[in-house]
């Protein structure tokens, strides 16, 4: 799914005692979020925010990779465990090192 659409929604590790069923976990859900899955969790980006649709391109992918920092070293999410999840993003899986598991060309390079 796109950015714009994408919902993400996690539990830092620190807060296991107010949310041990979704410490240390995140989901990337489309927005808006119909099935109400994002309130099991503590915290909330992405499509969640107004201000996302407002950025540039450019502010929009950075914000993408500074949530991705935020919720591991912060929030002390696994980082694979965010990697994962975030896969489920089209703008993370088109910028991340094209031999990472999961990663994706935007305009696929044309064979020999």
């Amino acid at each position: 799914m796109k950015q714009i659409e994408a919902l993400i929604a996690w539990t830092p590790v620190r807060w296991a005692e107010l949310k041990p069923e979704t410490a240390g976990q995140v989901a990337v859900l489309p927005a808006p979020d119909a099935s109400g899955e994002a309130k099991r969790y503590m915290m909330r980006a992405g499509a969640g925010s107004s201000a996302l649709a407002a950025m540039s391109d450019e502010a929009r992918i950075a914000r993408l990779f500074i949530d991705f920092q935020t919720l591991v070293v912060r929030d002390g999410i696994d980082p694979q465990v965010a990697h994962r999840a975030f896969l489920a993003i089209d703008e993370y899986r088109f910028r991340i090192a094209p031999d990472t598991e999961g990663a994706e060309f935007e305009d696929p390079p044309e064979e020999d």
